[in-house]
């Protein structure tokens, strides 16, 4: 009888042992830069972790555990690199943009710092990427040092090369020749582009540079629009910057024709219609900065005149605490915000604001748990998780109709551009009778005249007090430039002007102005500042407006409830030295 081999003992489970940890994380951890309790939450987020340095990297700023800037300096310790985190005091050698595209060295992010006899040095965020580096080692004959810096520095470094290296606009209509009938130069004319980054653009017909560089330094300096205007001799460029308008410029009028045809070919406009006005749209990229560009042209006695206004599409502008708002006007539109039902309305002239202050309000909404809808005339920011309806009256469809076909989409929050007419506003308050939380704008000069203009539209009082919750009215005062501020004597005759007392003005010691410099353009205002205006619908404000709808009415009412006008406000600011008394007198004489 055969005999049975005895069974095997059941072995103990072995244990895995984990892989071993990137030496960019053992240096981090080494250096205390990353704890125990980080690595949990990388190994959560992702496991494996990656094994390249570029993910890795990338999730560990995106998790915000280590600031782009450590990690730059651990990996340049990691491979016994130089690292240098400015790189401002560099000045770029112009053989480096003609020898080296522009579109390669921002996708490898690299570039040269410096040519010496001995040795090309070159900036770099990833060292691990040594191919196209050495590729520009080739190219100039030199052995390559690397140098490690962050990847803002150096893609800074690479626009300061373009710019530097870049053809200016009186150099980009050298060989420029005016066309003899008007048509696009080139067989078949100008094609419709993708958006391409200016940086990158190596156009070849003088008339793209010329129109490249005009934009390329208009979003340099902010510019909100550019106007084109043709004049019997010349052609006059215009930006206007922080709410004025500069010439900067002045060109040939024979670029005037080819011009406008190109910003045509660009928006998608008819080149052949030049009797009518026209409006169309492009987008633009200028160092990586999307750059939505809304066209208008116009037939005038001495040729079209094009207006491009540029809407800058920086998801960061949309940030309510970022808009300068006094902590207690900020702390209540938080709180208006998070109810559900009722009209918030902003108000003000064209060009304050009011639009940026709705999409900041509008963003403070988780949008994963709300529907949110928007309705514009047109759609000036493309914002993900917004259903965006941009109207179109030539095929009917208005805002009304829109607000109407929108509240069959179970919305939660509706955004509408403006309350023109009293049919969108009788819907508007119908959606928030119905428990819709409805943004608006409506063009008044301050918030209490806002409430009189609903009930000229002819909406009834008592439906105008049950819906709307809060006005906020808003202007931009330009901000007194930091870089040539100086103390100045109060002048007591502007003073008077906005209601100061003779008390009040003999305490007023210093106040300030900007007195003229390079970076403001001589003008001693930089950059701009929000004054604002909260009326809220208290019970006084409410039993007023049953018997009356006068604003001034309106303004007593909520001013004895707590409300402080935007002229009060601005005086605070005038005070604090962030804006002038002339500017502020100029705001309120709109009121």
């Amino acid at each position: 009888m055969a005999k049975v081999a005895p069974s095997a003992p059941a072995s103990a489970p072995v244990e895995e042992t984990p892989p071993p940890l990137h030496p960019l994380l053992g240096r981090l951890l080494a250096e205390h830069h990353l704890t125990s309790q980080d690595l949990d939450t990388l190994l959560k987020e992702k496991s494996p972790l990656p094994r390249e340095m570029a993910p890795l990297k990338a999730l560990l700023v995106q998790l915000k555990l280590v600031p782009e800037e450590t990690l730059q300096q651990a990996q340049a310790e990691l491979f016994g690199l130089e690292y240098r985190a400015q790189l401002e005091d560099v000045i770029p050698d112009p053989v480096f943009a003609k020898e080296i595209p522009i579109r390669y060295a921002k996708r490898f992010m690299f570039y040269p710092l410096q040519l010496t006899p001995e040795e090309l040095v070159v900036a770099v965020e990833n060292p691990e990427e040594f191919e196209p580096v050495e590729d520009a080692g080739r190219k100039f004959r030199r052995p390559v040092r690397h140098v490690v810096s962050t990847r803002q520095s150096i893609m800074s470094l690479i626009n300061r090369a373009y710019n530097m290296a870049n053809r200016g606009t009186e150099q980009a209509i050298e060989g420029f020749e005016a066309p003899d009938d008007g048509a696009p130069p080139g067989p078949g004319g100008w094609g419709i582009e993708e958006p391409e980054d200016l940086i990158d653009a190596r156009d070849e017909e003088p008339i793209k540079r010329l129109l490249n560089s005009i934009l390329y330094q208009a979003a340099r300096s902010n510019t909100s629009d550019v106007h084109i205007d043709s004049t019997p001799s010349e052609v006059v460029i215009r930006f206007r910057v922080d709410g004025e308008l500069h010439t900067v410029t002045t060109l040939p009028k024979a670029v005037h024709l080819t011009m406008i045809n190109r910003i045509k070919v660009m928006s998608r406009l008819d080149i052949s219609q030049r009797g009518l006005p026209q409006d169309g749209r492009t987008l633009i990229l200028i160092a990586g900065r999307r750059i939505d560009i809304r066209v208008s042209t116009l037939p005038t006695v001495h040729g079209e005149k094009a207006v491009m206004r540029l809407l800058y599409q920086d998801q960061e502008m949309f940030d309510l605490r970022k808009l300068g708002m006094p902590e207690d006007i900020y702390a209540h539109v938080k709180k208006l915000i998070r109810q559900s039902g009722g009209i918030i309305l902003v108000s003000g002239p064209t060009g304050s604001g009011k639009t940026t202050t709705l999409y900041a309000a509008l963003r403070e909404i988780d949008h994963h748990t709300n529907n949110i809808m928007t309705i514009e005339d047109p759609v000036e920011y493309k914002i993900p998780g917004y259903v965006q309806t941009e109207i179109n009256p030539k095929l009917g469809l208005t805002f009304a109709n829109a607000l109407r076909s929108v509240l069959r989409q179970d919305p939660d929050v509706i955004m509408v551009g403006e309350m023109r007419d009293r049919e969108t506003a009788i819907i508007a308050i119908q959606a928030a009778l119905t428990g819709h939380t409805v943004f608006s704008t409506v063009h008044t000069n301050d918030a209490p005249s806002t409430i009189t203009r609903l009930v000229d539209m002819g909406i009834e009082p008592y439906l105008v007090s049950s819906t709307v919750m809060a006005v906020l009215a808003q202007r931009l005062l330009r901000r007194i430039c930091s870089h040539c501020k100086v103390q100045v004597e109060p002048d007591e005759v502007l003073l008077l002007e906005l209601g100061l007392t003779s008390k009040e003005i003999k305490a007023v010691k210093t106040l300030y102005k900007g007195a003229g410099c390079g970076q403001c353009r001589g003008s001693g205002y930089l950059g701009r500042v929000g004054v604002y205006e909260l009326l809220m619908m208290s019970d006084p404000v409410k039993k007023l407006l049953l018997t009356s709808n006068e604003a001034n009415q309106i303004r007593d009412a909520a001013t004895a409830n707590g409300m402080v006008t935007m002229r009060q406000y601005g005086l605070q600011m005038v005070m604090a030295g962030m804006t002038t008394v002339e500017e502020l007198v100029s705001a309120a004489k709109e009121e």
